[in-house]
């Protein structure tokens, strides 16, 4: 789940949690029915609560069709038929393989990926911070056929392009005397 959707599930229950309090309180004969009355008349004709409600109502419906959507991770999975059936491998295991097979490159240091998946086959995103002292183009070159060569194996997926960005060369670790 994205952020802002969880931000606005947090609000969501602020908000349902309120009215389940207010709720129970009145059932309770904690708050006065004259409160409530008081309440709903001044909210009575106004058109900001108005459009309050129905905003409300739209997070409602929002959150209601995401619980509903299949699959965990929104339908990033490779579907690939076998012998007995239907197998799905989640982007999620994909990137791991592309973590792992990342950290046989020498020149790398450190690896974030993005996978999209086409018709020709995955296009595997890498951003990385390059080893100092190293040929950026060669240690790219080696690290696009390392993942290639490991997620076709390991998935028997066809890897149709590598994008690689190298966002910074990592520096030399220098210690200082004290």
């Amino acid at each position: 789940m994205k952020a802002r959707e969880r931000l606005l599930l947090i609000l969501l229950a602020v908000i349902v949690g309120a009215v389940a309090v207010i709720m129970g309180g009145a059932a309770m004969g904690w708050i006065p029915l004259s409160v409530l009355r008081t309440s709903i008349e001044a909210v009575s004709g106004s058109v900001e609560y108005a459009i309050l409600s129905v905003l409300l109502l739209a997070f409602a419906v929002f959150f209601l069709l995401s619980s509903m959507r299949p699959g965990g991770d929104n339908g990033q999975t490779i579907v690939q038929m076998g012998p007995l059936g239907e197998v799905r491998i989640s982007f999620k295991a994909v990137e791991t393989l592309v973590l792992k097979a990342a950290r046989g490159s020498k020149g790398v240091r450190e690896v974030k990926t993005r996978i999209l998946n086409t018709e020709r086959g995955l296009v595997i995103f890498l951003r990385a911070v390059s080893v100092p002292d190293q040929n950026i183009p060669q240690v790219t070159a080696e690290l696009q056929q390392l993942v290639k060569s490991y997620v076709e194996d390991s998935t028997g997926t066809t890897v149709a392009e590598i994008k690689v960005l190298i966002e910074n060369v990592a520096g030399d670790i220098v210690k200082t005397a004290r």
